[in-house]
């Protein structure tokens, strides 16, 4: 059964305390796997959730989520979060929080290779573009996400910090979300620490928070 989108009201106070709780997973847990820690961590905290909304440009704290929305089959996005008055949303591909799930050491050369995590959870956005394209012609496109031209971006949610040693990979992994585009759509690959950092500076900075 395709899971519907749920209202939220922005409460900043307690997005902040879900962004602390969320601080001290990431300092307490050096690895965090998706389905086991992640998911359930975030689908407990909607505010949190709907927050991941301020990454993304023209969304902030999100007025509408929905957790494993269904697309066709066995394809179903791990988290929307939007803005539907405004036409605007981002599906989110959380993945594996461990030090190798976006680059692994090569067999043969000093240069790390990108991991199957990260090509895998890449993959599944590029699938999930092409079926909003085929969704838009259904009226569950118009009852989910309104009429008219809807703006979609897409975030890949993924690895820590500590995997990122080298500024060689922290500049890899920037260039591929600047310059790698789908269906001329930027995809945000950012890690956990990543994402906690951006969050707690933009409540802070927004709401006082």
């Amino acid at each position: 059964m395709a899971q519907k989108f749920k209202q939220i009201t922005f409460d900043p106070k307690r997005c902040r305390a879900e962004i602390e709780e969320f601080g001290t997973l990431l300092r307490t847990k050096a690895e965090l796997s998706e389905r086991g820690e992640i998911h359930p961590f975030f689908k407990a905290r909607e505010q949190l959730s709907a927050f991941v909304g301020s990454y993304i440009r023209n969304i902030g704290p999100a007025t509408e989520i929905c957790f494993e929305y269904q697309f066709y089959g066995d394809f179903a996005s791990d988290l929307i979060v939007g803005v539907k008055a405004h036409r605007r949303f981002c599906v989110v591909e959380f993945e594996d929080g461990r030090a190798e799930s976006i680059f692994k050491p090569s067999q043969n050369k000093n240069t790390k290779v990108w991991s199957q995590r990260f090509e895998q959870g890449f993959s599944q956005i590029v699938d999930w573009y092409s079926m909003l394209d085929d969704l838009k012609k259904v009226e569950r496109f118009k009852r989910d996400f309104g009429d008219g031209h809807v703006r979609f971006s897409a975030m890949l949610i993924i690895g820590r910090d500590a995997g990122l040693p080298e500024p060689y990979d922290r500049f890899r992994l920037d260039w591929r979300t600047d310059k790698v585009s789908v269906d001329n759509n930027h995809v945000e690959c950012v890690t956990f620490d990543e994402l906690y950092n951006h969050m707690d500076r933009h409540l802070k900075l927004n709401t006082g928070f």
